[in-house]
């Protein structure tokens, strides 16, 4: 039986990154719904990585020590087509 603990990379875009980056701090717990995406990169090395992350479309704290604005589940208002925004990144 594995105990271990694996850890999720979430994405997050426009007005759900900006509600995120306010309302939500490091290690608190959150309900993410969003899609799954896997996604390959060189790093600086050459060598090829894979990455599997969740694109976040909707996001809802969880903990009530740090939920502010009554709660209230903070998402996007649309679906937002990212794939251009991925040129953005540093790797």
């Amino acid at each position: 039986m594995n105990t271990g603990t694996d850890f999720i990379d979430i994405v997050a875009w426009q007005k759900v990154a900006e509600s995120c980056g306010k309302l939500l701090s490091k290690g608190q717990m959150a309900l993410v719904d969003g899609r799954i995406q896997n996604r390959t990169y060189e790093d600086q090395s050459g060598q090829r990585k894979w990455v599997v992350e969740v694109v976040a479309r909707n996001v809802l704290p969880l903990e009530k020590a740090h939920v502010k604005d009554g709660g209230a589940m903070f998402s996007s208002e649309e679906v937002v087509d990212d794939s251009e925004l991925a040129g953005d990144l540093p790797f």
